[in-house]
């Protein structure tokens, strides 16, 4: 509105005063105030007009944001442009679909609306309000490169596929399906539930890892080097079927688990009367010191004993790529005690990490038609590893990298050097009768490079001297030491 209308409203309701201080005689004074009178009453116009206006320009908007909020609903349904019908009963009817279609739009969610979202945070989530359902998985490719004396062959190779899919149920009972597949066939490497109600005494039963061995515990996503120490690898119980007892109470301090099992890994159904025992005990004496460089030093002990009733022939024992440096002999059994023990510690400091685990095995009266040996084994390691940008060294978890690899903020992850030595023992006997073949002893060095560009992505490089004790036939050649070089590439989600 222009000033000329503002004055000429004013005028107009002002007119009789004005005619009013006319017809009387002149006075300077009065005068003077009716003109203040006037000023105090434009101003007052004035801003009431200013007022009016801007509450016009507000409802305009929202006129025009109905106007779009129609459009939208229009598409969404497909209408044709709104005509007013001519029947009163049919208008109000569609004025109500309208309403009830904003309503239904701008609707706050339910309390149990709210808890049930898909989430993605490593895995994909719903949440409900007493249940949880994780959906993740990780895959592993490898490349094997070999001297030209082995019996490997270069290649590259799936060496892990996993879908993992677990969850709660009614808050304390969780559950998990850990599926793994290779080449055209898949596997089930863990199925299980779990009553979690007391952290301290849990109880687990189905398929899953036997408590034995430190090296055993750590998800092959999470270990310093490429393929495990000879001694777990060969001797290690890994997935079977039973019922466990473990928690860590006293507030960690103190990491316990025992269990029974079938005795014959994953997916096989007990083959005689005798279950397996497990068990794994594990002090972190230092947990709670004030004394901050030992507070993660963990030192524990596990053993497994059972009976077996297995056929040994073709089986033994290899390296890290793969080489068998022992072999059983066509005809063998072994239906009698076995009985596995180690021993481990463990210390993180910082990006610093330091294990060395000593693995036994017995396997008594190892049989070749009439010929009985027991076949005693042993073997250590010890390694270390140091994250190289910084970051801080966590147990069995991936590792965030204070800086993301990205070429356009210049991150580099994060990198970690490792290095491991370790022994592998066989008793003289079984060669001797020749239950076995192969080498009784084997010195292995590896050093690794490991880098994480995110919390998700792992490159891995290692180089392997596998140092025999004596020749050893692989493939066309004897040879008496073995260079192998690993790579991988993983990812997990």
């Amino acid at each position: 509105m222009t000033k000329k209308r503002i004055l000429f409203i004013v005028s107009l309701l002002l007119m009789p005063k004005l005619e009013a201080y006319a017809a009387a005689p002149a006075d300077f004074e009065s005068l003077q105030k009716v003109v203040q009178d006037l000023q105090s009453q434009l101003g007052n116009y004035q801003h009431q007009v200013e007022n009016q206006t801007q509450l016009i320009e507000i409802q305009g908007k929202e006129i025009a944001e109905l106007k779009n909020q129609f459009a939208v609903i229009q598409q969404r349904t497909e209408r044709p442009s709104y005509v007013v019908p001519r029947d009163q009963g049919e208008f109000k009817q569609n004025i109500l679909d309208v309403v009830r279609e904003f309503s239904l739009l701008e609707r706050e969610e339910t309390p149990d609306e709210k808890e049930l979202r898909t989430l993605y945070d490593d895995g994909f989530y719903l949440k409900g309000k007493d249940d949880t359902l994780r959906i993740g998985g990780w895959y592993q490719g490898d490349i094997n490169i070999y001297d030209r004396g082995n019996e490997g062959n270069t290649r590259f190779r799936n060496r892990r596929v996993r879908l993992d899919v677990r969850g709660v149920l009614e808050d304390y009972f969780e559950y998990r399906l850990f599926t793994q597949f290779a080449g055209s066939s898949a596997n089930l490497q863990e199925a299980w539930l779990m009553y979690k109600y007391f952290p301290g005494a849990r109880i687990k039963f189905g398929q899953f890892k036997v408590p034995f061995s430190l090296e055993s515990q750590y998800s092959s996503l999470w270990t310093d080097f490429i393929e495990k120490s000879m001694g777990v690898a060969n001797l290690e119980p890994a997935e079977d079927i039973g019922a466990m007892l473990y928690g860590n109470p006293f507030g960690g301090v103190i990491e316990y688990a025992v269990g029974t099992f079938n005795g014959r890994l994953r997916t096989l159904e007990d083959n005689n009367d005798n279950l397996d025992i497990a068990g794994r005990l594990v002090l972190v004496p230092f947990k709670k010191s004030q004394v901050s460089f030992l507070k993660e030093l963990y030192l524990g002990g596990s053993m497994t004993w059972g009976r077996s009733d297995e056929t040994l022939a073709s089986t033994g024992f290899t390296t890290a790529g793969g080489s068998r440096f022992l072999t059983y002999a066509t005809s063998t059994r072994h239906a009698d005690d076995r009985t596995r023990f180690g021993a481990e510690i463990q210390w993180i400091y910082g990006p610093g990490d330091l294990k060395a685990e000593y693995v036994g095995g017995r396997f008594t009266n190892v049989e070749r038609s009439v010929l009985k040996e027991d076949v005693n084994v042993d073997s250590w390691y010890v390694s270390g590893s140091y994250l190289l940008t910084g970051e801080k060294k966590v147990r069995d978890k991936w590792i965030d990298p204070k800086r993301d690899f990205s070429l356009a903020d210049g991150g580099w992850g994060a990198w970690e050097a490792a290095v491991r030595f370790e022994q592998f023992f066989v008793n003289d006997s079984p060669f001797a009768s020749g239950i076995v073949t192969g080498v009784d002893r084997v010195d292995a060095y590896t050093v690794g490079l490991n880098w994480w560009p995110n919390r998700h992505i792992r490159l891995m490089f290692n180089y392997t001297l596998n140092d025999f004790s004596g020749p050893l036939l692989l493939g066309a050649e004897s040879e008496d030491s073995e260079h192998l070089w690993l790579g991988r590439a993983q990812y997990q989600f």
